[in-house]
């Protein structure tokens, strides 16, 4: 028994002297910390962003019209009609586009009282309105020309274009370089509803008869 218990201490011992081992003696961890990752790492390459791709600008611009005056005061000396008082409303100063109104404004004028016909000329051309009973007749004229960027402008006479609108109808085109719109704007709702305010033949044929009534 004597021989056991001895065994035991110098057992007890041994791991007591084990257990007090100095902390210096254990060799550093050699991995490396989170901040050498963080300052040894390679910076991770950029994707170069992709090039939008050009596209050819062709944006819209006003110009003026190169109107032709010449072809305008030969069909003011050809048109047949005797009413002075339609070239005298127009031709006050020089007109800007020539001015293209209904045969006889001032006599309709006369009869509907003195709104019945309007007309004022404006800084690129003249709008003039006829009232009606069923639609009033609106005309706008214009030296200004919408023309694509790598377009000269010019603009060249062109066919009469109708097109029904929300209102009634309107008609477009071009002549002696400048460009025209004839709205008629009907009166009544119900009657654009039901296409009784005007059809396509009566508004071209309406726009037909149109007289040049101012020029330079």
């Amino acid at each position: 028994m004597r021989v056991l218990y001895l065994s035991i201490l110098a057992v007890s011992a041994l791991v007591a002297c084990d257990s007090q081992i100095e902390p210096s003696a254990i060799e550093a961890d050699p991995s490396p910390s989170i901040i050498d990752d963080v300052q040894t790492a390679q910076p991770i390459e950029q994707a170069e962003p992709e090039t939008a791709p050009q596209v050819a600008s062709n944006i819209a611009e006003t110009k003026l019209a190169t109107i032709d005056w010449n072809a305008a005061r030969a069909d003011f000396a050809a048109r047949e009609t005797d009413d002075g008082a339609l070239a005298q409303v127009a031709s006050g100063g020089a007109p800007v586009v020539p001015i293209l109104l209904p045969e006889q404004p001032i006599g309709i004028a006369s009869n509907q009282g003195a709104a019945a016909f309007q007309f004022r000329p404006t800084a690129d051309g003249y709008f003039a309105v006829q009232k009606g009973d069923v639609y009033d007749l609106i005309i706008n004229g214009t030296d200004r020309l919408i023309a694509a960027a790598d377009g000269d402008g010019s603009a060249v006479d062109s066919p009469l274009v109708f097109e029904e609108t929300m209102t009634g109808a309107q008609v477009s085109f071009s002549r002696y370089g400048a460009s025209y719109l004839v709205e008629f704007m009907c009166r009544e709702r119900q009657a654009v509803l039901d296409g009784t305010c005007i059809n396509e033949t009566t508004a071209l044929d309406e726009v037909e008869k149109l007289l040049i009534a101012g020029t330079r």
